[in-house]
């Protein structure tokens, strides 16, 4: 009995540390990497779409949740970290057993034919694959990754409390480069289908105050610093909102980012946003606090009227609608659902910046309606005073602008990727190119001499010297 467990065993662990198994690992790896790269993930990507794919497809995120693959988190899912795990082990002993194999040959004086050779190759390619597998998991381990967002003219310190999402590696130090990277400015360019075309953000690098660089940020082209890599990831609208209570003091001044609609992902035509006033100091009849003020918007950068049909079927010009029209900003709105009461921000609970909890407020229209509000304009809303009087607060919206999302990244394992990459490419070359070149040489070698066809036998057999040519005058 124990000897056939034994058997059953080695048999599994030979079909297990086989290269054919180790590519099955590497497909289903590859797999969820591409998953990873169309469904953006949490902490790595903007969180406005995370929130967006997840309200956009609740029940195939759910379906995989329970899979132990989230598709929002499948580099830190269960399945990812067993397959690659299997993988290391699958792939380190064949190329342990390989490596074992062809010292003995070399120490046994084995012959150097071009099939020795071949060996070696194929032995450095898998080995520096392993390699490359090893300095991937040590730059996570080692390093960090986050995400920032800025708004034109904003500045980011490269310390922990600046970053919007931040995740850091079991083994990092602990230790920021020391550097602040302000947006200079934005520029978009938009194809015909309406798509971005390029984006480009303008920065400066200051080092305590002193200014180091000021340089072009591309998808294609990133910014090192002290060897920290900062990225252009994405970007989009930042509309700057005004609030001003009824005694007319400035309750809220600030940009607002607005992510892309759930519905209309990577379209910069239509944008979500959330307001929150928690201070807007000033209390309604029969309440035992001060009001609080949040609004649910979307903004049109092109905005574009939608008719609104009344009862009678005739068109309301009282109700102005708006849709999504282009992407450049012609013709600004912002249609916003206000509410009234507690946002909830003193209940201890974390929340989402770009989430308002309506569940201690009240809708600010009793039927909910949404009202728009376009660039420039000052928008006057009444509210209810103790003495039952109504006062007018406002909602301005003076000017809008666009902010782009950094991922800054500090990984230590580039240089042995770097490394690895090239002792892949040294393997794979000595296996497809100097194999055959030395296999031509040998076939070379082994061809039999043959003899000049001017050289004649007579019939004993006996070779005969060729003729002598006349020499030419």
């Amino acid at each position: 009995m124990r000897g056939t467990f034994r058997e059953a065993a080695g048999r599994y662990w030979h079909e297990y540390t086989r290269m054919r198994t180790a590519i099955f690992l590497l497909l289903g790896i590859l797999i969820i990497v591409l998953i990873g790269s169309f469904v953006p993930q949490q902490n790595t990507s903007d969180p406005g779409k995370v929130a967006a794919f997840i309200t956009a497809w609740p029940n195939l995120n759910v379906l995989f949740a329970d899979l132990q693959l989230p598709l929002t988190q499948v580099f830190v899912s269960p399945v990812f970290y067993v397959l690659l795990g299997l993988l290391y082990v699958s792939l380190g002993w064949c190329v342990i057993r390989r490596a074992r194999a062809l010292i003995m040959r070399t120490a046994r004086g084995y012959k150097r034919t071009p099939q020795y050779w071949g060996e070696w190759g194929s032995w450095l390619f898998h080995s520096s694959f392993f390699l490359l597998l090893v300095a991937v998991v040590w730059g996570k381990a080692t390093g960090y990754q986050g995400l920032v967002t800025l708004t034109q003219g904003q500045s980011f310190t490269n310390t922990p409390a600046a970053y919007d999402t931040l995740q850091q590696g079991l083994l990092f130090h602990g230790n920021y480069a020391p550097f602040t990277l302000r947006l200079n400015s934005f520029e978009a360019t938009y194809a015909s289908n309406g798509e971005a075309s390029n984006y480009v953000s303008n920065v400066t690098v200051l080092d305590h105050g002193r200014k180091v660089e000021t340089k072009d940020i591309l998808v294609n082209d990133f910014l090192s610093v002290n060897g920290v890599n900062v990225y252009q990831q994405d970007y989009g609208w930042a509309p700057t909102i005004i609030v001003k209570n009824p005694a007319g003091q400035t309750v809220y001044d600030g940009s607002i980012q607005f992510f892309d609609d759930a519905g209309n992902i990577g379209n910069k035509a239509l944008a979500d946003g959330v307001l929150k006033v928690p201070d807007f100091g000033y209390t309604i009849a029969g309440a035992s606090q001060a009001v609080q003020i949040g609004a649910k918007m979307s903004f049109f950068p092109d905005a574009k009227v939608v008719p609104s049909i009344g009862t009678n079927g005739s068109i309301d010009t009282t109700n102005i609608l708006y849709g999504p029209g282009g992407v450049a900003p012609r013709n600004p709105v912002i249609e916003m659902q206000l509410y009234v009461g507690n946002l909830g921000l003193d209940s201890g609970a974390p929340q989402n910046v770009n989430q308002l909890n309506t569940s201690g407020m009240t809708p600010y229209f009793s039927n909910g309606q949404v009202i728009p509000i376009t660039l420039g304009q000052t928008l006057p809303l009444p509210i209810e005073t103790k003495n039952g009087k109504n006062v007018d607060f406002t909602i301005s919206f003076p000017s809008v602008t666009q902010y782009s999302l950094f991922q800054v990244n500090d990984d230590q394992g580039v240089l042995l990727v770097y490394t690895s990459f090239i002792l892949i490419m040294t393997g794979l070359l000595t296996k497809l190119y100097l194999r055959p070149f030395l296999e031509r040489r040998q076939r070379k070698r082994r061809q039999p001499i043959t003899l000049d066809r001017r050289w004649s036998s007579d019939s004993s057999g006996e070779p005969q010297t060729p003729e002598r040519e006349p020499a030419s005058v």
